[in-house]
């Protein structure tokens, strides 16, 4: 069955979307499969991109905890959830199926088909090595190909790494080798995992790795 981008927002933690509404409005830029204009969707790469830096600046203002800046972000937040539920349905239908062209766009995928005929999830990869980047404050995470994964979610935490609660979203990638994490600070200790998504949803977490950044 044909692929589809996942617009399930909702679901997200304000920290998490940032971090994957921020991937897609990257992947967008200058992305040479969807030139504009995007005909027929009243919508632009300015104004997304305008979307995005709106939420970005706001949350930014309500991590102070003032309920006025918590409910400007929020309403920044479904201005820019609305705006790319929108644009995933032209993404979906330029593409036309081509799973290539849909990883492009920074949303994750899912498939209709069923992995299999159980409600089982996804083991953890294999394999999980993380090393340094070759820039400062940047790490490199690879993981064996899972059978079955459409893509890939990396968490990342400076807490205690037993404490579910600690961990955030770091990004998702259709790609299980050379996955590069930028922007951290150097000298200090992140632990690390990874785990897979299909169909089904996401898959059991790789035991975590710490590691200290240079």
């Amino acid at each position: 069955m044909q692929a589809k981008l996942i617009v399930t927002f909702d679901r997200l933690s304000s920290s998490s979307f940032l971090a994957k509404s921020g991937s897609i409005v990257a992947s967008m830029n200058g992305n040479s499969h969807y030139p504009e204009p995007w005909a027929g969707q009243g919508l632009t790469l300015n104004q997304l991109n305008s979307a995005y830096t709106n939420f970005e600046d706001a949350y930014h203002e309500s991590l102070s905890r003032d309920t006025a800046k918590i409910a400007k972000r929020d309403v920044a937040r479904q201005t820019l959830s609305d705006l790319l539920k929108r644009l995933a349905l032209y993404l979906e239908l330029m593409a036309e199926g081509d799973t290539a062209i849909l990883a492009s766009t920074g949303y994750d995928l899912r498939h209709d088909s069923v992995r299999n005929n159980s409600n089982d999830l996804l083991p953890a990869p294999a394999e999980f090595h993380v090393t340094h980047g070759q820039l400062s404050g940047t790490l490199n995470i690879n993981v064996s190909r899972l059978l079955g994964a459409g893509s890939y979610e990396v968490q990342i935490t400076q807490g205690d790494p037993n404490i579910e609660s600690n961990w955030q979203h770091a990004l998702s990638s259709v790609k299980c080798s050379h996955i590069l994490i930028t922007g951290l600070i150097p000298a200090q200790i992140y632990w690390l995992r990874v785990r897979g998504f299909d169909s089904n949803g996401g898959g059991v977490w790789t035991d975590p790795i710490s590691i200290m950044v240079v």
